[in-house]
């Protein structure tokens, strides 16, 4: 029996621990980085895109700090889905542009969602699965 206890308290242990290090959503492009795909050379070099970038970062960060771990975990995936849409932009600016204004009109309604709902969850969760649809598109 206490062995259980004592793997039990180890497991939750190590998903704290794991939550905790990966409590920060994925950081802004770097531009020092030696291998840099089409779509993160072209943020690079357009200092207005590079400023967004920087600001949607600070934006689903200061979200995550808001949320439930289960919550958390949907904006990460929503973040991951982003960057691959973000990649199929390539070097087309345009592009980018829109993917950016797609991305900030969400992390609004996510906001709104956030400060006014009563029923956070269900809000939350319905704003996700609306942009998961748009996305898959």
């Amino acid at each position: 029996m206490r062995q259980r206890v004592q793997t039990g308290f180890a497991v939750c242990l190590g998903l704290a621990f794991a939550w905790v290090l990966g409590a920060a959503p994925a950081a802004a492009v770097d531009c020092n980085a030696r291998w840099l795909g089409e779509t993160e050379a072209a943020i690079c070099q357009d200092a207005q895109l590079a400023r967004t970038e920087e600001q949607v970062v600070r934006r689903v960060a200061s979200l995550a700090r808001r949320l439930s771990f289960g919550q958390y975990l949907g904006l990460r995936y929503w973040h991951a889905l982003w960057g691959d849409e973000r990649s199929r932009c390539s070097l087309e600016r345009s592009c980018l542009t829109v993917s950016y204004r797609a991305q900030i009109r969400f992390l609004d309604r996510l906001q709104q969602c956030l400060d006014t709902s009563q029923q956070r969850r269900g809000c939350f969760r319905s704003t996700l699965n609306v942009e998961r649809e748009a996305l898959r598109r």
